[in-house]
């Protein structure tokens, strides 16, 4: 059973490796202001192969002519990339990101805001005296009249549909009865399922430089290092899923240190 996970590990190496005759490494450098820019995700939709950058914002990554890159962390904006001939030319390039301003909604000051205190609101509030004409006031038009309301429930009988202040219990009993025994059904949660292996589906997303720059792994050990990521989190294949790749970064980086203490 393990010479034929080895052979199958091997083969997959192999058809990765392919995906990148075509490529050549590209490296390049994050810069941003006032701001750390280690662990900016770099990911080649086009390849669709990740990495991240180190402390000092380096990274690398196969790419070629019109692949695009993107840039994703949470306290930049993403910024896209397209490879072109100038970028292959140069030895490192240089990509900026801009932080992104959390703006606050918008507050109106006034000039006597309320605190509170009766006593000092009161002296703050200005306060306009306006004279009444008591004599161009109509008084001529009466004040309606109300009719008083009948409480009697004699003439309401269960079930005859009569309303009573305007209120028809029947139709309102009936829209009880619906929403407790007859409620909306729940949306069913679909989760995220894939065939992949978690090793396959790893080295399809990352460069081999990811394991040994970022992971400080040794080439011969990068199919070790998922194995041991396979057999010790049996649930890690969700994090395969497109939209959990900062866990799924997370995750490595976590292991990879078990790991090394483990190997010791």
């Amino acid at each position: 059973m393990k010479s034929k996970m080895l052979i199958f590990l091997m083969l997959l190496s192999l058809t990765v490796t392919a995906q990148d005759v075509n490529r050549i490494l590209f490296r390049g450098i994050v810069v941003a202001d006032s701001l750390d820019v280690d662990n900016i995700v770099v990911r080649n939709i086009t390849s669709k192969r990740i990495t991240i950058t180190d402390n000092k914002g380096n990274f690398s990554l196969f790419v070629k002519e019109r692949d695009t890159l993107v840039f994703s962390a949470i306290a930049f904006n993403s910024s896209v990339l397209i490879i072109n001939k100038s970028h292959l030319d140069n030895e490192v390039v240089k990509i900026r990101l801009s932080v992104k301003v959390n703006e606050l909604d918008e507050v109106v000051v006034r000039p006597y805001t309320l605190t509170g205190n009766l006593e000092a609101d009161s002296k703050n509030l200005k306060i306009k005296t306006v004279d009444v004409d008591e004599k161009k006031i109509d008084l001529s038009n009466p004040l309606p009249k109300y009719n008083k309301v009948d409480n009697s429930l004699a003439q309401i009988t269960p079930g005859s549909g009569n309303s009573f202040s305007g209120m028809d219990f029947v139709a309102l009993g009936k829209k009880v009865h619906k929403a407790i025994f007859n409620p909306k059904p729940k949306e069913k949660k679909i989760d995220y399922v894939t065939e992949k292996i978690f090793s396959e589906g790893v080295k399809e997303k990352f460069d081999p430089q990811f394991f040994t720059e970022t992971l400080k792994l040794k080439p011969e050990e990068i199919d070790l290092f998922l194995a041991y990521c396979d057999d010790t989190s049996p649930e890690s294949r969700v994090l395969l899923n497109p939209k959990k790749e900062f866990e799924l970064i997370d995750f490595l980086q976590k292991k990879s240190e078990e790991y090394h203490k483990k190997n010791q």
